[in-house]
């Protein structure tokens, strides 16, 4: 059985009683991640007998309720507050869910994510709102390679090349891709996305042999010969601007120029003396 990142909230949905049907139409009405078809009737039974086929009617509101909730890691949906609401507005707004997802997954800080959100779509989220966030609605954390490649496709409205680099590239890599400013060099960029793309391919190795492992190894080494080619090109761009500034740079050797006295003679404007003529 394949992980989901929102599989909390499909946990929560299950205990509330909602059928396969209204699981999957809730996760769309939320902008969640879809479950993959072929996957889901087995997510969902996997999930209803991890909760004992029990539901929320099942139990006595208090103390057994509240226990139940905590031992599956869903009281804060089962017992909604203020950060919660918060998650609900994030989820509400596409492009910050879209810009979040891309920074979960790229492993940017919490406090830069913050930021991010807070300065580019209005709001006044906090560190506690993204860790819920990422807990109950869409936990990286659960996830593997692998899982990824069934996950992404079925994201809406993403651009899945782009949640890819980020996976593989790290928080460089999904930093520039939000448009947010970090104090780098181009070899360190790029060595933090090569040191992704070989936990990757460590990772893919012990995979069995299907196209979705052949897809990853030849996107793994397709993004290390760019790295390549970045690296390359920025040594000859520096190379070709070394050059350019060493030409300006003064040469001793070179042949003093003449004088104006030398060339006038003497007579120029402002020298005091009469010409001949």
């Amino acid at each position: 059985m394949i992980k989901h990142p929102s599989e909390l909230f499909i946990t929560y949905l299950v205990f509330l009683g909602k059928s396969l049907r209204e699981v999957i139409d809730l996760l769309s009405e939320y902008g969640l991640p879809a479950i993959p078809e072929e996957h889901q009737t087995d997510l969902y039974n996997a999930i209803k007998s991890s909760l004992e086929s029990k539901t929320i009617n099942d139990l006595k509101p208090g103390k057994q309720l509240d226990d139940f909730a905590a031992e599956h890691k869903i009281t804060y949906l089962v017992h909604p507050d203020k950060v919660m609401s918060s998650c609900t507005r994030i989820l509400d707004n596409r492009s910050c869910k879209t810009d979040l997802y891309m920074s979960l997954i790229g492993r940017i800080g919490t406090e830069e994510i913050v930021e991010h959100i807070n300065s580019t779509y209005d709001m006044d989220t906090s560190e506690a709102v993204i860790k819920a966030f990422k807990h109950y609605y869409f936990n990286v954390d659960a996830m593997s390679h692998s899982d990824w490649v069934h996950i992404f496709p079925v994201i809406d409205g993403s651009d899945e090349t782009a949640l890819m680099s980020c996976l593989v590239g790290g928080a460089t890599t999904a930093a520039y891709r939000l448009g947010m400013e970090q104090n780098v060099t181009i070899r360190e960029a790029v060595q933090e996305a090569v040191t992704a793309i070989y936990a990757t391919l460590r990772e893919v190795r012990s995979w069995p042999a299907t196209p979705q492992k052949i897809k990853v190894l030849s996107d793994a080494v397709a993004s290390l010969s760019k790295a390549h080619t970045v690296i390359n090109t920025a040594d000859q761009e520096l190379a070709s601007v070394a050059k350019e500034l060493r030409q300006f740079k003064l040469d001793k050797s070179a042949e003093k120029t003449i004088s104006l006295k030398a060339l006038t003679k003497g007579n120029y404007s402002g020298s005091k003396r009469k010409s001949a003529i």
